[in-house]
């Protein structure tokens, strides 16, 4: 317990990190708003007549595939059956549900082969079948196959020039649809004049549907020129195959062609429910709490230094709010790799936010009631196995190399091995969901 008699910030984080993933889950929205009677079936909001839809045919993609497909199958029974197509290991077993293990977040072998298997559901639906998309994040690499031209070792090649370098999520989503088979809304010319409903976990900020998995049943309002403009501008294309230039050339002269069908879709969940379950943990736990934004996009070091300076005002000043505090953010940021260590974009904030916390105690400003922590709503953040991380002043005092080793483990981006170390992971497991990140700071 602190001096303040409430919980601890490590017993908040906890709370915290449970209250908003439990939010987001495919068993808890299911649950709520998917619900079949007397032949009747209401889908968050959306109304079918299963009298008139005797067959089912379900294409799940993404990291929530197979979670968001046993609570289709749960409803409906043994009319809808379909294909599971996700980087995630299998340990639900959906009865009537081809389950295919694909690669993430490069595509793979079992990447091309799930999309090919995607494709001939979609391509067998009849008049009378009701389709439904099952979407979230992870979808693109899951389903991906290259256009035509490029092949999937150069696909990936231009995908890691564009993660090692710290593209931000909507340019490296913008080039990824438009060299897809399947993105941008191609997946719904498989399945014209057919009844569809897409239901999406959005794990991009502001919910842009053509973004999610590649938006491959929506409306994308970008074009193959504007993907060939910003590799040009960023350099990115000069160091990319030449096929990868031919095959956007060829998408845009066919772009304006393309007829599309979208059928109906709806956003079941997204970081907003996560960081509202937080705020309300917060709340209910006894702290003044804000939500400060829902559309962060940064590095996590501008994040960290921001997040710190919020804390620095707290702790001193009172301002902007009192103590016990709880101010929160969703959304996500993008490292910029300068080493080859294990950790991920939420441990890294987390790391840097403890550096900023250093400096100001040896410049004699310790911010000792205060907390920094992040997690993705997925449980798994880059290259490591935990979620996120949380660190305060308290972590600090156990590093004997002090400032100098904090720079060496966010120099050789290796997050994971400091906080194995030192303490303060956050490990949850495949959670099923996928809404982006929470974080933010705790002051005691």
């Amino acid at each position: 317990m602190s001096v303040y008699g409430g919980p601890s910030a490590e017993v908040l984080v906890r709370r915290i990190v449970e209250s908003s993933i439990g939010a987001v889950t495919p068993s808890t929205l299911f649950e709520k708003s998917f619900r079949l009677s007397r032949g009747s079936l209401n889908a968050f909001g959306i109304p079918a007549d299963m009298n008139l839809h005797k067959i089912v045919r379900c294409v799940a993609i993404g990291k929530s595939a197979e979670a968001m497909a046993f609570e289709v199958r749960k409803v409906l029974g043994s009319c809808a059956s379909g294909i599971i197509a996700t980087p995630v290991n299998r340990h639900l077993d959906v009865d009537g549900f081809e389950f295919m293990k694909t690669g993430h977040p490069f595509p793979d072998e079992r990447s091309l082969k799930a999309g090919e298997a995607v494709e001939r559901v979609v391509a067998e639906a009849g008049e009378k079948d009701l389709l439904l998309f099952l979407i979230s994040g992870g979808g693109t690499a899951s389903i991906f196959v290259p256009v035509e031209g490029v092949t999937l070792e150069e696909s990936n090649r231009l995908l890691k020039f564009m993660l090692d370098g710290g593209v931000p999520i909507d340019r490296i989503n913008l080039v990824r649809r438009h060299l897809s088979r399947y993105g941008g809304g191609k997946l719904s010319q498989l399945a014209l004049n057919r009844k569809k409903i897409s239901f999406v976990i959005s794990d991009v900020v502001g919910d842009d549907l053509s973004a999610i998995a590649g938006g491959p049943t929506v409306k994308d309002d970008s074009s193959p020129a504007e993907a060939l403009e910003f590799l040009e501008k960023s350099g990115l294309l000069a160091r990319s195959p030449g096929s990868i230039k031919t095959a956007l050339l060829r998408q845009q002269s066919v772009h304006s062609e393309t007829q599309f069908d979208y059928g109906l879709f709806k956003v079941i969940a997204s970081n907003r429910a996560a960081l509202s379950a937080a705020e309300k943990s917060g709340i209910e736990n006894g702290f003044n709490t804000t939500v400060m934004t829902r559309y962060w996009e940064s590095d996590p070091m501008e994040a960290a230094k921001l997040l710190v300076s919020v804390a620095r005002s707290i702790e001193l000043d009172d301002a902007p709010t009192t103590r016990p505090a709880l101010v929160l953010a969703g959304g996500e940021t993008t490292v910029r790799l300068t080493g080859n260590g294990i950790g991920g974009r939420n441990q890294h904030l987390v790391l840097s936010a403890l550096y900023e916390l250093a400096e100001l105690h040896l410049k004699g400003i310790p911010l000792e009631r205060t907390t920094i922590f992040s997690f993705g709503t997925d449980g798994k953040d880059g290259s490591s196995e935990a979620a996120g991380a949380f660190a305060s002043l308290a972590t600090f005092a156990k590093v004997n190399g002090g400032l100098q080793e904090l720079e060496d483990y966010i120099r050789r981006c290796d997050s994971n091995n400091f906080f194995a170390k030192y303490g303060g992971l956050i490990n949850t497991g495949p959670t099923d969901t996928n809404v982006m990140d929470v974080f933010g700071i705790i002051v005691v």
